[in-house]
């Protein structure tokens, strides 16, 4: 992921945010448990570009833009948008 960071408010993306917790603890295609990432649109759980990518994968067929890291925390750490290549502060 990139390091390049830009303001919620300058995300058009924001708004797809619907799920934040989840109580999967493994990506869906591979199993794997750590350095999880959950999908905000649909809820789906996968694993961060360390291990074999998912996430990356299921942004790519689905277009779904958001992405925060698991077990995600209140408030979030993170937040990261796929189609901005950015965090969000």
């Amino acid at each position: 992921m990139s390091s390049q960071k830009i303001k919620k408010e300058n995300c058009p993306h924001l708004s797809e945010i619907k799920i934040t917790q989840t109580e999967k603890k493994a990506c869906g295609v591979c199993g794997e448990r750590e350095n999880l990432r959950l999908c905000t649109s649909c809820g789906g759980v996968f694993c961060c570009e360390s291990h074999q990518a998912h996430n990356r994968e299921h942004y790519e067929k689905t277009g779904h833009p958001i992405i925060v890291p698991l077990p995600a925390g209140t408030p979030l750490t993170w937040i990261w948008c796929w189609v901005d290549n950015a965090y969000l502060e």
